[in-house]
């Protein structure tokens, strides 16, 4: 009788190959309270940071922290003597040269030139200019029931404007570059800087 085994041993083998049964796995560490707080932390830093960083954009329609709070900003009439220099009659008799050079509709022209000719309205001048960096700061520039908005240069420019001679002349904040309006005007006395604005500030100054 034989005694040949090699049934028995491919069984075996077969029973040695076959997949092990799955494990089950061990309960999960879960996140540390602390290392949940560490990450909320982070993020609200980062958060914080975006936004102060938008804050901060050059050309953005933003107040300065460091500015006065007050909406409407007067300078004494001592020292802004001269600032409005009313131009010649010939000038205000034929002011078609200077009309021309206004920040106004075609409309608003035609009402000045008529004030004009009435004399309830005379034609002036001012020499203003950005005391800091060029930025692009836009003022208006409000009298005598007429405004133009200007782009403020550092190299001083002269606009002209009409106004009331005893009256003011306003100057509001419209645009803001960055870190403020900074006005230099030009006087009798000399070059006077004015308070800086941020947007939505006004400074009035009288019209001597």
């Amino acid at each position: 009788m034989s005694n040949d085994t090699r049934p028995l041993a491919a069984h075996s083998s077969a029973r040695s190959q076959s997949p092990t049964e799955p494990q089950l796995l061990g309960p999960q560490q879960l996140l540390r309270p602390s290392a949940l707080a560490a990450g909320a932390t982070v993020l609200i830093a980062a958060f914080t940071a975006y936004h102060l960083l938008s804050e901060l954009k050059p050309g953005a329609d933003n107040d300065s922290r460091d500015l006065t709070k007050e909406a409407v900003l007067t300078i004494p009439a001592d020292k802004a003597h001269g600032a409005f220099t009313v131009l010649a009659s010939n000038f205000q008799q034929s002011p078609g040269s200077v009309l021309v050079q206004l920040k106004m509709s075609e409309a608003e022209k035609q009402r000045l030139a008529e004030k004009l000719a009435d004399g309830s309205v005379r034609l002036a001048a001012v020499t203003v200019w950005d005391t800091m960096d060029e930025d692009g700061d836009i003022v208006e520039i409000s009298a005598a029931g007429f405004s133009q908005r200007v782009t403020i240069m550092h190299k001083p420019a002269t606009f002209f404007l009409p106004l009331h001679p005893g009256g003011n002349v306003t100057i509001r904040a419209v645009r803001d570059g960055y870190g403020g309006i900074t006005l230099g005007v030009r006087t009798i006395t000399g070059n006077l800087p004015l308070p800086r604005l941020a947007v939505g500030q006004t400074l009035e100054i009288p019209a001597l």
